[in-house]
């Protein structure tokens, strides 16, 4: 398995152009939208659950991240109980035998 592509991540129907440096992803591209106007935040939701989702479905070796959620309630924010939800993602490079210089510190 390679890479993935922005389609991959961003959705159906996302593009980057590389020349303006500018990601295209169509609302239409992520289910987990309900809303046709969506907040910030609820954007961000949405394209990390696409990613999310792609991720755990391609566990191969040569995919260099990968992701977990996890929940945690109940929760005290601002005095009042909250359900926490937390999302890791983790990004893999070669290897390299670790090196170390006091000199550098």
């Amino acid at each position: 398995m390679s890479q993935p592509l922005i389609a991959d991540l961003f959705g159906t129907g996302s593009t980057y152009d590389a020349t303006a440096k500018k990601l295209d992803i169509p609302l239409s591209a992520l289910p987990a939208l309900t809303t046709a106007n969506p907040t910030a935040l609820e954007l961000y939701a949405a394209l990390v659950s696409y990613a999310h989702t792609w991720l755990n479905a391609n566990t191969d070796q040569s995919v260099l991240a990968t992701s977990d959620t996890t929940s945690q309630a109940p929760l005290t924010r601002n005095g009042v109980p909250k359900t926490q939800f937390q999302y890791t993602l983790r990004f893999f490079g070669p290897y390299s035998t670790p090196n170390f210089d006091p000199n550098a510190i």
